[in-house]
């Protein structure tokens, strides 16, 4: 789980052909849409930017798929839940076909699964969505052992996990978990791919999908143009799950704001002798909450289910500071959001010395860069891969890869120890505010902004639908 905005494409994959149908060709119009950068690489192990992924999962289908705040039925039309939510079973549709008409059953998913886990496959986003099931993280590192998968019959899938987690539904929305091209021209989601070239690719409908009768555009052109496109689409690049930098810039003109999950951080280095004490932390907290940059940022964004239960509330006490903190700032330039609270703070440079906080400012290019870079206060944020203020929370743990500020409170990780294994939402939002307020009272990171995305159609395109961890869905566009 490592990969920020503006992440290069890693491979090329030549798709092109039609899916075999007898279905009546379509009347629907042909939709121009735009996105940020055009696909490369649509191979759903292997995507890595939100455009590749979001085009990957009109292609290719899953278990379920992203709706709203949470996933519905796709492939898979039930499952059930058993052993306090260790064993889960997907019951998948009678009769699904790919588009070259060969039947779609269980065994193509740990195929699939199979294939993304392998460490030859190179896919980024296998670890973080498939590595709680038993046996998965093993196979991810040495290619070898047994995956808790089985194909029971065509149509029953099950799957035992490592422990006991809410949100496996979830996490089986994401490409990654599709069964990607077995066969060049077969596709299993609401589109195909007939054509790539000079920039752009065209997806028509896959007649063989099995809600085909929700997918209004007969066409889809994606290319990078702006000119006469009927939608510009979200221009956000990083997926979720990952450590993020905003590149997404301000609102365009008549563009309509999206909500994202993502909340950029401002860490506090506490191994460090300056940042070590933790009213040395709430001092700087203090300092930055007087120049108005965080006292209407929640921790969790308010696009997070929960976010209104979880968000601390209890205010910490902030006292004077009795020497001047000497402090290096580090940020990415490539993050626009962390940019713009660097240019707040150094405008404010004189409030700031006189509430005893001296800041040495060290911009670098990259995220990469940023990552290796010593500094009492860095400016990253995140993007959660659940419906869920944990998977927020689970950067500050004690053997957390991601805990920049490198903070320690074995009470906290017991806590998430709980969180997880908490199948009820109120009571696992109760616990997690819980955790929350100890992050708040201890300030490791403080939040300094939340991120949006933009969208805009022309007059009468309808039926675009958005979900804020960063999927979007084309099927049911259509003009009114």
């Amino acid at each position: 789980m490592g990969k920020a905005r503006g992440l290069a494409l890693v491979a090329v994959l030549a798709l092109a052909g039609c899916g075999g149908s007898s279905a009546p060709a379509p009347t629907n119009a042909t939709l121009h849409l735009a996105l940020p950068l055009v696909p490369r690489e649509l191979d759903p192990a292997k995507a890595t930017d939100l455009p590749s992924l979001n085009v990957a999962h009109e292609l290719y289908s899953g278990l379920t798929r992203y709706s709203g705040t949470g996933v519905a039925p796709d492939l898979a039309e039930s499952w059930d839940v058993a052993e306090n939510g260790l064993v889960w079973t997907f019951h998948l549709r009678k009769g699904l076909r790919w588009s070259d008409d060969s039947p779609i059953v269980a065994g193509d998913f740990r195929r699939a699964w199979l294939r993304a886990l392998d460490p030859k496959t190179g896919a980024p986003y296998a670890g973080p969505y498939l590595g709680i099931v038993r046996g998965a993280r093993r196979y991810h590192a040495t290619g070898n052992g047994q995956l808790g998968v089985q194909a029971l019959d065509d149509r029953t899938l099950r799957v035992v996990l490592q422990h006991p987690v809410p949100w496996f539904d979830e996490l089986v929305a994401h490409p990654v978990t599709a069964p990607g091209p077995q066969r060049p021209s077969a596709y299993s989601g609401p589109f195909r791919l007939v054509s790539r070239n000079r920039g752009r690719l065209v997806l028509e409908r896959n007649f063989n999908y099995w809600d085909a009768k929700a997918v209004k555009p007969s066409r889809l052109v994606l290319s990078t143009s702006t000119s006469g496109a009927d939608a510009v689409l979200p221009r956000g690049l990083a997926g979720p799950g990952l450590p993020w930098v905003e590149t997404v810039g301000p609102r365009p003109p008549g563009a309509r704001g999206l909500p994202t999950m993502a909340t950029g951080l401002l860490w506090l280095a506490t191994r460090n002798p300056e940042l070590a004490s933790r009213q040395a932390r709430l001092n700087v907290a203090g300092a930055v909450s007087n120049l108005g940059l965080t006292r209407k940022v929640p921790l969790v964004a308010p696009a997070v289910p929960g976010a209104a239960v979880v968000n601390p509330r209890v205010p910490a006490i902030v006292e004077p500071v009795a020497t001047p903190l000497r402090l290096t700032l580090a940020w990415a330039r490539q993050d626009l959001g962390g940019s713009r609270v660097a240019a707040r703070l150094r405008a404010n440079d004189a409030q700031l010395r006189q509430e005893g906080i001296v800041l040495d400012y060290r911009p670098v290019q990259t995220l990469s860069e940023l990552l290796s870079t010593p500094a009492d206060l860095t400016l990253l944020g995140w993007s959660p891969k659940i419906f869920d203020a944990y998977n927020l929370l689970d950067l500050f743990p004690c053997g957390s890869a991601f805990n920049v500020a490198r903070w320690c409170d074995p009470a906290y990780d017991a806590g998430m120890r709980q969180a997880v294994r908490t199948l009820d939402d109120q009571d696992r939002w109760r616990i997690e505010h819980r955790l929350a307020e100890r992050l708040h009272q201890a300030s490791p990171a403080i939040p300094v902004y939340t991120g949006q995305d933009w969208y805009s159609a022309k007059p009468g395109l309808t039926g675009f639908s958005w979900s804020p961890i960063g999927f979007y869905e084309l099927m049911g566009m259509t003009r009114s």
